[in-house]
């Protein structure tokens, strides 16, 4: 471990430099043997997680498509460019393939050529998270399976309870914000930021004043999580309101001030 600025490295970046001296399907093969990488007590679900977004509606993956699935994956899920295949890519493609069959989420199986292949064996989360870390919720043995859904539907009612409670609390406050938006800025409206919130049933951009009463109920179907965001993104909106009302006064002040007097007498006799 060595010493940098007087302080201990804690944690020491992975040399990824061999991998240029190795073709790609050999970095992808040695990778999907070695699950080398581990990242983090959420793992599993993030694993889970990926392979799912990766296949898609394919019933299977080949490894010759693989890698190329996996750039897609990210660039969907993490709202990144688009990379160009290189060995790295290879390398995490592989692990992600090896840890899903470590973990009884992919089965090898043989393309439609009867080349290598994996199928994705259940199409729903294995793993959620729990206090932080990866938890199997699904795919465990009969006993183990039935004790889980008993604590998960359970837990479904404690949290639908907590969310119905946390919606009536923030109800009168989203309705202030909501007020103050249309006082400063009666034209106001919801863009692409919005987008999550508001669809199926309503597309951005959305006129504030149009959809007043929907924008009070929202929340009252959604989980607590997901109304916190809301309630943020609302509350967010009130300042940029005030100050485009401000710059539209402005503007209005500055039209008048600049007419002159025959001009005002002029508007005088036509109104």
């Amino acid at each position: 471990m060595s010493m940098v600025g007087g302080r201990k490295r804690l944690h020491e970046q992975r040399d990824y430099r061999h991998l240029s001296q190795k073709p790609g399907p050999e970095v992808l093969e040695n990778a999907i043997q070695a699950c080398s990488f581990r990242g983090g007590p959420r793992w599993e679900h993030y694993v889970n997680r990926d392979l799912i977004s990766l296949f898609g509606e394919l019933q299977t993956v080949g490894i010759t498509d693989v890698v190329e699935r996996y750039l897609d994956m990210l660039a969907a899920t993490r709202n990144h460019k688009r990379e160009q295949p290189t060995a790295f890519s290879f390398e995490r493609a592989g692990n992600l393939v090896g840890w899903g069959l470590r973990l009884g989420l992919l089965e090898e199986v043989l393309d439609k050529s009867g080349g290598r292949a994996w199928r994705l064996v259940d199409r729903e989360l294995r793993w959620d998270v729990h206090n932080g870390r990866a938890r199997q919720i699904r795919g465990l043995p009969d006993g183990e399976q039935a004790s889980m859904d008993r604590r998960l539907a359970t837990g479904r009612k404690r949290a639908e309870t907590a969310a119905r409670k946390y919606a009536a609390k923030i109800a009168p406050e989203l309705k202030s914000d909501i007020d103050e938006i249309l006082r400063y800025d009666p034209e106001a409206a919801l863009d692409d930021r919005f987008a999550e919130f508001l669809k199926p049933w309503f597309t951005p951009p959305l006129a504030v004043h149009a959809a007043y009463g929907a924008l009070l109920e929202l929340h009252h179907a959604w989980p607590k999580e997901k109304q916190q965001f809301w309630k943020r993104a609302i509350a967010r909106e009130v300042t940029p309101a005030y100050f485009r009302g401000e710059h539209r006064r402005r503007a209005q002040r500055a039209e008048a001030e600049a007419m002159s007097e025959d001009d005002a007498a002029a508007l005088g006799d036509l109104i």
